[in-house]
């Protein structure tokens, strides 16, 4: 165990240093999706860069969605800057191809994502990272076209946001030959064959033309017209929230490519029944890895060369087929969304810190944050970690006050325990305080990621060391009642009683450090080892505390299960044991029990239950909050969120139960010490009562012979005066 625990610090504080690569990041504005592909390369990056003073990585963002300018400017800068690396998402058309030509004279490589360069490498681009196929795209809208006007079809129109955007173009071009040339969607018309595109490329803009084109259904111009297709995440958001405002539900939706936290308002009241986007974080995090590959000199930009990209595996590198001279690597196929996945993809984005506008923010916390964030969670381990810090403070005390209790070997495993418990239970007291401000998740949130990561490092710390104390405990009582150990035989090997424990808690607590495990948890009151944000392993990627669920068991869970494992054999021998000694007491010596085998026994049973009661309920929580079943089973979310409560309440009260059980057998000795001053009285009592009743008889027979000696001299007088009167 303790070769395990110096192997977990080994390779959590091993890292890996590459050669020093600098990239310049531009992408077309700022906007929710593209800061998303960003994270997504700052992961990539960090993967790929462990020692952070070792790299640079430059974030150029436009203000304005009409960037062009803007973009040219970054890229001018890019380029005196000497940056190995530019990744662009061309949002000025051909004006920025001289730009990008210079910039690889120079020496370095641009790399596009998201929107191409329209010459490809004529204008100095080395390759395009496509979210996906510009042909997918145009059959993907035309289908959600064909399933929202339904069988009797229908007009619709698009709206573009952009003439520049060269992505956009490809991906209206697909549109309208399937619309035309499909037998498919013959039903579906595109009205006059026209793109709608915004005098203004803002929201203000796009607002305004939704409700022009609402315009063209109410005044009759085009009766059948009732589905806008906006094939750009800040149109569709913008359209979305114009007929929402407006209520224009009812006669017009809107569908294209869309981000979940923009239109879950929408999604919900029936304004955009369906639409699609690709992975925003997935092509930012291929697009640096595949840029890395380049610059490091793995690959070449040429047709059929294999790209590494981490977690996503490899890619192709392939000629553009749209594009003469140009070569892309695709990232994969679009995510549809509607009522049934929009509310768990709105919730993955959010927790991201990625909730769309002001009022996209609002109504998701408006409509769903009860749902995520309980008050409960957060108080009620302050009550029932207060306790145990209290008892556990107490049997510490008590234990360490007596010479005879802390020198023998049982008292200072209870005193190891009992201060494992301290530090958790402290922890489990202060709750969500020391999570940061920014998590919205939990109540009473008011620290930072230091305060944190430091919670999680003594919770991990306590947790852990209780964990293995437990099981020593119980290997103690073992070897007294089954192997019949003397105190002065267990003594010799009582150092690994300690050293096992506190080595493996520390070593995994410094791991989780080092590993940046220690995040909220989904659904707890405390930061321990989680991933973050919350759930984020199904689906994106995480920002911090990757494998987190892995490390969970390996730290901590794996060991509770081993603990419960040895707790059945061990007990299960120990009353074998005990019976086995009834058995042959009541044989030879007609006695009706073991004596002091069967009290130990039960003593040991006792601890085990105590372990077993705050513990059960934590491992069964980890293995079924998922985010399969927190977003798609309903019912078993309500289950989890019971298991959670009922999991504060019980999880911090493991130093009270030790507490109790602890007393249990003073407070019988005490009562049988009780017991026996009873009979004493009693028989002090009945002694009391004959006496006095002797006394009290005594004294009546006194009372009766007085009485009768005064009968006796008034009989003598009375016949004094007959004789008396008989002589007269």
């Amino acid at each position: 165990m303790v070769l395990y625990s110096i192997l977990v610090v080994i390779v959590a504080a091993t890292t890996s240093f590459a050669n020093r690569i600098d990239v310049v990041w531009i992408p077309k504005y700022r906007q929710d999706n593209f800061q998303l592909m960003e994270v997504g390369a700052r992961i990539a990056h960090e993967e790929l860069h462990h020692d952070k003073s070792a790299w640079t990585l430059q974030s150029m963002v436009p203000e304005r969605a009409t960037s062009g300018r803007d973009q040219i400017r970054h890229v001018q800068n890019a380029t005196n800057l000497n940056a190995q690396i530019i990744l662009l998402s061309n949002n000025a058309g051909r004006a920025i191809e001289n730009y990008t030509k210079a910039a690889n004279d120079s020496g370095s490589l641009v790399v596009t994502y998201d929107s191409p360069l329209v010459v490809g490498k004529d204008a100095g681009e080395s390759f395009h990272v496509a979210p996906v196929d510009f042909a997918e795209t145009g059959k993907v809208m035309a289908e959600m076209a064909l399933s929202i006007l339904g069988d009797g079809g229908g007009d619709f129109v698009i709206m573009g946001s952009s003439r520049r955007s060269t992505n956009q173009v490809g991906w209206i071009k697909s549109l309208k030959q399937l619309v035309r040339n499909d037998v498919k969607y013959s039903k579906i018309r595109l009205v006059a064959g026209e793109v709608y595109y915004s005098r203004e490329d803002n929201a203000e803009g796009y607002k305004n033309l939704t409700l022009e084109i609402a315009q063209l259904k109410k005044n009759g111009t085009y009766p059948d017209l009732s589905l806008i297709m906006v094939p750009s995440t800040s149109g569709a958001a913008a359209a979305a929230a114009a007929l929402l405002d407006n209520e224009l539900c009812g006669i017009m939706k809107v569908s294209g490519l869309g981000f979940p936290p923009e239109l879950l308002r929408a999604s919900i009241a029936g304004c955009a029944p369906q639409f699609a986007l690709f992975d925003n974080l997935d092509l930012g995090y291929l697009a640096y890895h595949a840029s890395h590959e380049l610059a490091s000199g793995k690959v070449e930009a040429k047709d059929g060369e294999t790209v590494s990209a981490g977690r996503l595996g490899t890619r192709q590198i392939e000629t553009d087929p749209y594009r003469d001279n140009a070569f892309w690597i695709k990232l994969g196929d679009f995510i549809k969304y509607d009522q049934s996945n929009v509310e768990r993809a709105s919730f993955l984005e959010c927790i991201r810190g990625f909730c769309g506008s002001k009022e996209d923010t609002e109504f998701f916390h408006d409509k769903f944050i009860e749902k995520y964030k309980s008050k409960v969670l957060a108080i009620i381990p302050k009550f029932t970690g207060m306790i145990s810090l209290l008892c556990s403070l107490l049997l510490a005390t008590y234990i360490l006050s007596s010479r005879k209790r802390r020198s023998s070997v049982f008292g200072r495993i209870m005193v190891g325990l009992s201060i494992s418990d301290i530090f958790s239970s402290a922890m489990m007291f202060l709750s969500t305080w020391p999570i940061p401000t920014n998590s919205w998740l939990h109540w009473g949130a008011a620290g930072t990621a230091r305060t944190c990561s430091a919670q999680g490092f003594f919770l991990q710390l306590g947790l852990c060391t209780a964990t293995f104390y437990q099981a020593t405990l119980l290997l103690y009582y073992f070897l007294t009642i089954v192997k019949k150990k003397r105190e002065s035989q267990i003594k010799k090997c009582e150092i690994f009683f300690h050293l096992v424990p506190c080595t493996v808690g520390l070593g995994t607590s410094i791991a989780g450090l080092v590993l940046e495990l220690y995040n909220p948890t989904s659904r707890g009151s405390v930061c321990w080892i989680a991933e973050y944000p919350a759930y984020c392993s199904k689906s994106l990627s995480c920002d911090r505390g990757h494998n987190a669920i892995l490390y969970q068991w390996w730290f901590l869970y794996v060991f509770v299960c081993v603990t419960f494992l040895w707790l059945i054999i061990a007990m299960t021998t120990i009353f074998c044991k005990v019976h086995a000694v009834e058995k042959k007491s009541r044989l030879y010596s007609h006695s009706p029990s073991g004596g002091n085998s069967h009290d130990v026994a039960m003593q040991a049973l006792f601890y085990c239950v105590s372990y077993s009661i705050p513990w059960i309920w934590a491992p069964i929580k980890a293995a079924i909050d998922t985010a399969d079943i927190v977003f798609t089973r309903p019912n078993a979310d309500d289950a989890v969120v019971a298991l959670s409560i009922v999991n504060a309440v019980f999880f911090p009260l493991q130093g009270f139960f030790n507490f109790l059980i602890y007393l249990r057998p003073r407070y019988a000795q005490m009562r049988n010490w009780m017991s026996n001053r009873r009979v004493v009285v009693e028989v002090r009592d009945f002694f009391f009562k004959k006496i006095k009743t002797s006394s009290s008889k005594k004294q009546a027979e006194d009372v009766t012979s007085h009485e009768g000696n005064h009968t006796n001299v008034d009989i003598d007088e009375n016949n004094q005066k007959i004789r008396a009167e008989s002589k007269l």
